[in-house]
């Protein structure tokens, strides 16, 4: 028989490429939330959908046999900006997740926070020994979300880990899927509607972008070497790029694969120059995964996420 894995929030961004991905390797794949769009339902034909918040009553009295879970089901930065909502949702949450395992015998479980933990604005050196300093109420209620899973799988016996992805990018599987407030989809979006692209800073600050692809395949390699002692992964890529040269890479595009002319506005100055940082991903590579996104890896994306609101 193959794996059976839970993901919850398998309706959103990233947990709904990840559910096919694994569907795809044939892992018999769960998936959890409280609703499913159209074309979500229709490319996750392949896999069981149950429909259920993780806060609720149905999820905690959860009977189910499974090998692993994945949670994504935690709060986004937009429920993260009610306090008492982001927090209920990503510690109470992720409780009620860990209790779901506990209950049934699950051995394997990957909490997915974020790479904010470590600060919003990244300068310097980061491993996952790096101490967290959260500046924001997003990043703060992921961080405490982690330290209850170390505490819990320790209590429990749990094979888990909490991986920190950087800025994910990817065409998402259906356009209703609210993540609009992602670079470079928020370019695209302007583009479309308004055929300009406008940066209200120099667009200089760097940022670490890491494909759908290479999360799933880094994903994929965790589960794969989960040990009884609770660990946490960076998820990024050997690359950063500016928040401008995405803006650019939006515009050529546009220019070369639709031919269109996307005008490009910098409103400002500032910053003069970018903070330099470097993410450690030497964990993650220690367990085969290679993750290298390059110019022609983001372009390619670009390509597909404006195919999907065209």
């Amino acid at each position: 028989m193959p794996e059976t894995i839970i993901i919850t929030g398998a309706n959103g961004f990233i947990g709904s490429y990840l559910a096919k991905y694994f569907s795809e390797k044939k892992y018999h794949v769960i998936c959890v939330s409280r609703k499913y769009f159209t074309e979500v339902k229709k490319q996750l034909h392949d896999c069981e959908l149950l429909e259920m918040d993780v806060m609720s009553d149905d999820f905690k009295n959860l009977q189910i046999q499974a090998d692993n879970m994945i949670h994504l089901a935690s709060a986004n930065d937009i429920v993260s900006k009610n306090f008492q909502n982001g927090v209920e949702l990503s510690l109470i949450g992720t409780k009620n997740a860990i209790d779901v395992c506990v209950k049934n015998n699950i051995p394997q479980f990957i909490f997915f926070s974020t790479m904010q933990v470590y600060e919003s604005e990244l300068n310097g050196n980061y491993d996952e020994q790096t101490i967290s300093k959260p500046v924001n109420d997003y990043a703060f209620n992921h961080l405490i979300a982690e330290e209850y899973v170390a505490m819990a799988s320790k209590k429990n016996g749990l094979k888990a880990s909490s991986v920190r992805p950087s800025n994910v990018y990817g065409a998402m599987m259906d356009a209703q899927i609210e993540r609009w407030s992602l670079v470079p989809n928020c370019f695209i979006k302007e583009a479309i509607e308004k055929n300009n692209i406008t940066l209200l800073s120099s667009g200089k600050q760097l940022r670490n972008f890491i494909s759908l692809q290479n999360v799933a395949k880094s994903t994929e390699a965790i589960l794969n070497n989960l040990s009884i002692d609770y660990q946490l992964y960076n998820i990024a890529s050997e690359n950063n790029f500016s928040i401008v040269e995405v803006a650019k890479f939006t515009q050529e595009v546009f220019a070369s694969e639709f031919n269109r002319q996307v005008e490009l506005v910098v409103k400002s100055d500032k910053p003069n120059a970018a903070d330099s940082f470097h993410i450690s991903i030497e964990k993650i590579k220690n367990l085969g995964v290679e993750n290298v996104d390059d110019e022609n890896a983001i372009k390619t994306e670009i390509k597909k996420i404006i195919e999907l609101l065209k």
